[in-house]
């Protein structure tokens, strides 16, 4: 998960599966149809997944200060109802904001040291064939991040997803 394909590039990648691969041999209608619609679905993942993350951000920060809002305003009423916002307001209005990712420079260099790390595997392949032994202590120092990265990736998108042991 360093470097390619990024989630986008899957993304367009299944969108032309369907349409390549699957489209064409589906004879029924309703078949069709549906995958079209999946097509349609998977483009609308890629048109969100680039601003959910500041979406989520910037509407956690303006719903505790509705929240603050709201309680201030009903704060003079008596009543089980006033009492419910009034206790919403300092309760879950207090949270914290959040701050509002950067996402493309977070993946941006995300990518960019993805690659770097792909350089420096190469190079120390060269260096150990060059003979130069501390090439292999860099070596175990690059897989002690690269092995935990891959588990973490293989257990949330193969297991967690249901893709290993079905059946």
């Amino acid at each position: 998960m360093n470097t390619t394909p990024s989630i986008d590039e899957l993304l367009e990648g299944l969108i032309f599966a369907l349409s390549d691969e699957i489209l064409p041999y589906l004879t029924n209608e309703k078949s069709q149809a549906t995958a079209v619609m999946m097509q349609s679905v998977i483009q609308e993942l890629r048109q969100v997944l680039p601003v959910f993350d500041t979406y989520i951000a910037e509407e956690h920060n303006q719903m505790t200060k509705v929240l603050r809002d709201v309680a201030a305003l009903v704060g003079s009423i008596n009543g089980d109802a006033a009492q419910r916002i009034s206790e919403r307001g300092a309760t879950l209005g207090a949270i914290a904001d959040v701050s509002v990712p950067e996402k493309n420079d977070v993946a941006n260099a995300h990518r960019a040291l993805g690659f770097a790390l792909q350089e420096t595997l190469r190079d120390l392949d060269e260096l150990q064939r060059k003979g130069f032994t501390v090439a292999d202590d860099a070596l175990d120092a690059v897989r002690s991040y690269l092995y935990p990265s891959f588990v973490r990736y293989a257990n949330t998108v193969s297991v967690e997803g249901g893709m290993v042991g079905r059946g």
